[in-house]
């Protein structure tokens, strides 16, 4: 009985998820235009797409003769891709943002080579001698990236991620770049000590994300503070003319920086709420401003570092390039070509030449300018160099996030098919984002901001950091190889979580040096008897390697 009514649940949910489905197919004002309506899921949550349009919307439906039926996310990603495949019900465009392996695997995309070859103007362009680097294993492609480098100069005005330090500590202290994490610990942990609360909050030295999948300032710590860049699930060197890739959880840097941590929290200091806070709570602490440092990526605490600024307080972050002692500082990687998210076309796609067409006008350059930056002379200007620039007018409207999205609707094409953000237009000139304009980005800076930069003989936060590694880039960033699921590997991985999520904050919070090394013996040994340890090293490894053949070997880097 019971497993009778679990089956009856199961095809009711299938059938709310179609007659949902159907339903968004259901509208035909597009036909009424003269437009083919094509469905699309995007594994994004965003607003529903305004009745009446959108400038970037309209312009874009007049260019290709295609209306966009949106469907965005609500609830668990996995949990609607299985209802989806259990279904068998899939719309013209799928994004599933980092399961597109699984939407592969399940045999819900068509091969893109074929439209490829014959419609793909843009598109060879646009990837060029990397295409390959977006085939699966049966050397088909099914998805084009949300994100790809778009010639290979870099340009950004921003940091990707950094040792986050409060410019009151930096400016009570001279302005100093500290020379090691170590260094910067000390002169946090004086701080706060000299101002053992900031705005009726405790004063903590150090804090750190811990929560689900936005993990990654703890969990990765032992590979950035040991001077690698954002490669996500391994530590990935140079080693004799070859990148070689080794697991970072267990190693000397590992148990160093845990250390470090375990320092500041027995002086009181390291935020001990940093294990229990989910997302909404961590940001909440940040904007009381009585947190001193941390390691995070910008995005994702963006809106606080904004509000703190504009406050007038010296209580936001300066990035800083700081490593642990006797490591050289490599924050900064390549372009990322984000091969693991895109969008593709599905199985039941009734139209695949026009689906292909949509997507391949996605990726001219004419299109992403018009994504990024709008139409000249009405959202942005260019000089007699030939650089682009906005009024203060036009700054202002660009800044104004509710017209950016609900009148000119840039967000809901932002993860399809685009152009790396610190990319430079085929001009050589242009930042494909307004952001990484220099004209743009000086004129933008508050008073507050200016102060630092002048202070540090810098022009943009970027200038703080080593430049990227190019060679990284026939395989840049680890954190893009998707595990198999449900494969041994994906089994260790999640058993060794387990054993991270459940030691590493005992290691932080040990009494004293003799529990933390007992507490540390631990740890590293119940990881040594998880299976596949060394198979899941070697499959990084091998995926590496892959890759670097994909883009034409080791011969087009050295």
């Amino acid at each position: 009985m019971k497993r009778m009514l679990k089956k009856l649940t199961i095809i009711a949910l299938i059938c709310i998820f179609t007659a949902g489905f159907a339903f968004a197919r259901g509208d035909s004002e597009g036909t009424k235009k003269g437009l083919k309506e094509m469905s699309i899921f995007l594994a994004y949550p965003k607003e529903d797409y305004p009745v009446d349009g959108t400038i970037l919307g309209d312009w874009t439906e007049k260019q290709t003769g295609v209306r966009l039926k949106w469907e965005f996310i609500v609830g668990d990603l996995k949990q609607k891709l299985g209802l989806m495949i259990a279904g068998g019900n899939y719309p013209d465009f799928i994004n599933a943002r980092n399961e597109m392996r699984r939407m592969y695997d399940s045999g819900a995309l068509i091969p893109l080579d074929d439209l490829i070859e014959q419609y793909g103007t843009n598109a060879k362009k646009f990837y060029g001698k990397r295409l390959s680097m977006l085939e699966q294993e049966d050397g088909k492609i099914y998805w084009f990236p949300q994100l790809f480098p778009y010639t290979d100069r870099v340009q950004r005005t921003g940091e990707a991620h950094g040792l986050y330090i409060q410019k009151a500590v930096l400016k009570e202290n001279g302005w100093p770049i500290p020379e090691s994490v170590e260094a910067a610990m000390d002169m946090l942990i004086k701080y706060a000590k000299k101002y053992p609360e900031i705005n009726g909050h405790k004063t903590y030295a150090f804090t750190a994300l811990t929560y689900d999948w936005r993990r990654f300032p703890l969990y990765n710590a032992p590979s950035i503070m040991t001077g690698h860049p954002n490669d996500g699930e391994a530590n990935v060197d140079w080693v004799d003319g070859k990148w070689v890739a080794t697991q970072f959880f267990d190693t000397p840097g590992a148990y160093k920086i845990y250390k470090i941590y375990n320092e500041v929290y027995r002086e009181g200091l390291y935020d001990p709420e940093s294990f229990v806070m989910d997302y909404d709570q961590y940001l909440a602490k940040l904007s009381t401003g009585s947190i001193l440092a941390f390691y995070d990526q910008a995005w994702q605490f963006e809106k606080v570092q904004k509000l703190l600024k504009k406050q007038g307080q010296d209580r936001w972050w300066v990035p800083l390039p700081i490593v642990m002692e006797g490591y050289k500082e490599e924050y900064e990687g390549p372009l990322q070509p984000q091969t693991s998210e895109g969008v593709g076309i599905s199985v039941d796609c009734k139209d695949p030449v026009a689906a292909f067409k949509y997507l391949d006008f996605l990726c001219s350059e004419d299109a992403q300018i018009k994504r990024q930056w709008g139409f000249e002379g009405k959202d942005y200007l260019i000089d007699e160099n030939g650089y682009f620039y906005r009024t203060q007018e036009m700054l202002d409207q660009w800044d104004d996030s509710k017209w950016l999205n609900n009148v000119f609707g840039q967000t809901y094409w932002i993860n399809l098919c685009g152009f790396d953000h610190a990319s430079v237009f085929s001009d050589g000139k242009n930042a494909v984002s307004s952001v990484n304009q220099p004209s743009i980005f000086y004129n933008k800076l508050l008073d507050t901001e200016k102060e630092v930069l002048t202070a540090y003989g810098k022009k943009t936060w970027y200038d703080f950091f080593r430049g990227p590694d190019m060679r990284r880039a026939v395989y840049f960033p680890v954190w893009t190889i998707k595990i198999p699921t449900g494969s041994d590997i994906d089994i260790f991985h999640e058993k060794r979580l387990e054993v991270w999520k459940k030691y590493v904050p005992l290691l932080i919070m040990a009494k004293n040096d003799e529990e933390y090394d007992k507490l540390w013996k631990e740890y590293t040994n119940t990881l040594s008897k998880l299976p596949n340890k060394k198979e899941h090293a070697q499959f990084y490894q091998d995926q590496i390697d892959e890759r670097i053949k994909k883009a034409g070997g080791y011969q087009t880097i050295q």
